[in-house]
């Protein structure tokens, strides 16, 4: 399923990024203080820094940076390119150890400008029953049925997915209808992506998950500001692209979590 693939990229960014070299960690504190940088909300990440232990949930911190970023107008892709560019200059043994390619710029760059507006989509999806962001809302649900989610805690869930041990986390913790949006999203603007876990989420969660139709209750809360970003239909990138630009925001989103 993508969540599973979404907790090995987190597990492995977390576990990167306890360890950023003083080159790394300079270029990520100048992302950080960058105005044109804003529109992915860096400082709300520092947050999580606190959340540090083996015992303390990362959900508020990961709700305060989600808020923050989806209430921000979305990246150009000039600014996208500028941090991704940064990154590599600054970051590229972490991003080597993460097994990310950052021989070819102009690819990674390619990849996360073609990927991001659908994972803005997805990471700002609102559920107005509650009034909750969806990803803290998967969150809770996951935590509420396992333990807490403190960085530790993943980095181990992570390790167990790779190894194929049983994470313990019951159906009735992930299907539900923020499952279901975040699918048919990707579904629409990233078929690629979606197509990987249609089989493991229609088996876990029922065939009315991967429908296509976006369930009720669900709404998008990112800002539509105007940006230069390509949006909207579909991108016709390779499966591992996609992934390299999706593994890139995970391990930067752990290494500013850490940082502080």
């Amino acid at each position: 399923m993508f969540f599973n693939f979404a907790v090995l990229l987190a597990g492995a960014g977390f576990a990167v990024a306890q360890s950023l070299s003083s080159q790394c960690q300079s270029t990520l504190l100048n992302i950080s203080a960058s105005s044109s940088a804003a529109c992915l909300n860096p400082s709300g990440l520092i947050s999580l820094a606190i959340t540090n232990s083996s015992s303390t949930s990362i959900i508020p911190g990961v709700n305060t940076w989600l808020s923050g970023m989806c209430s921000q107008s979305a990246c150009s892709n000039s600014t996208l390119q500028t941090v991704v560019t940064d990154l590599i200059s600054g970051c590229s043994t972490e991003l080597s150890s993460l097994g990310l390619t950052t021989t070819d710029p102009t690819a990674l760059v390619s990849s996360i400008e073609a990927a991001y507006p659908t994972i803005r989509q997805v990471m700002c999806l609102k559920d107005t029953s509650t009034s909750t962001l969806c990803v803290p809302e998967l969150l809770t649900n996951i935590q509420s049925a396992t333990t807490t989610l403190s960085l530790s805690n993943i980095v181990a869930l992570a390790t167990k997915m790779i190894s194929g041990q049983s994470t313990g986390i019951p159906s009735s913790a992930i299907c539900i209808n923020c499952t279901k949006a975040a699918y048919t999203v990707l579904s629409q603007d990233l078929p690629s992506i979606a197509s990987t876990s249609q089989s493991a989420l229609s088996s876990e969660c029922g065939a009315n998950y991967t429908d296509g139709q976006m369930p009720s209750g669900i709404q998008e809360s990112a800002s539509n500001s105007s940006s230069t970003t390509t949006s909207g239909g579909v991108i016709a990138l390779s499966v591992g692209s996609l992934n390299m630009g999706a593994a890139v925001v995970a391990a930067v989103s752990a290494a500013f979590a850490i940082l502080a």
